[in-house]
């Protein structure tokens, strides 16, 4: 294979631009160089952000051992640069690797697909809290000096509850106002 085949596509991608949708079929990944791109899915006309990939990160490489439809959508949050990969150069740079090797890279596909079932359904939960007990957990974080991990755990402690608490509210007011 000479030098001038191994060289991949560079494209740009304009801010606000949805490049990729959900259930289209897909035999591409991107590595994102510079920019930002949400993954999201949409939910009864509702679009809930799932993760926020910047540079360095590959998107979309599922499809390029697997054949089928794009389970996410993804949009450049501001002007972004990729490199694109596609699935047959892919697969023909696997013929020149270990079968060992592919036997892993097979396996770590599998678990990979499984992470992103567990994305999605994180995103959905965190979708059905309501937006004011978001901004109430929100401004508590903020008045702490806590680690991201912290920050997390503190999140799935105090955020069902205030979401419970929010919605018992709101349904009180609209049981007294009727």
């Amino acid at each position: 294979m000479n030098k001038s085949a191994d060289v991949l596509e560079r494209s740009a991608i304009p801010a606000g631009k949805v490049f990729l949708k959900a259930g289209e079929e897909n035999s591409r990944a991107y590595v994102i160089q510079a920019g930002l791109i949400i993954s999201f899915m949409e939910i009864n006309g509702r679009k809930i952000e799932v993760e926020r990939h910047g540079p360095g990160t590959i998107i979309g490489e599922l499809c390029l051992m697997v054949d089928a439809p794009i389970v996410l959508s993804y949009e450049a949050l501001e002007p972004t640069t990729v490199v694109t990969i596609t699935r047959q150069d892919f697969q023909k740079r696997l013929t020149r690797v270990d079968k060992t090797v592919v036997k892993i890279l097979t396996h770590t596909v599998e678990k990979l697909a499984a992470h992103e079932k567990v994305e999605i359904e994180k995103a959905i939960k965190r979708s059905e809290i309501d937006d004011m007990a978001q901004a109430l957990a929100l401004s508590i974080l903020k008045s702490r000096k806590l680690s991201v991990d912290q920050q997390i755990e503190y999140e799935r402690m105090i955020l069902p509850p205030i979401n419970d608490m929010i919605k018992a509210i709101k349904k009180f007011k609209e049981e007294t106002s009727a």
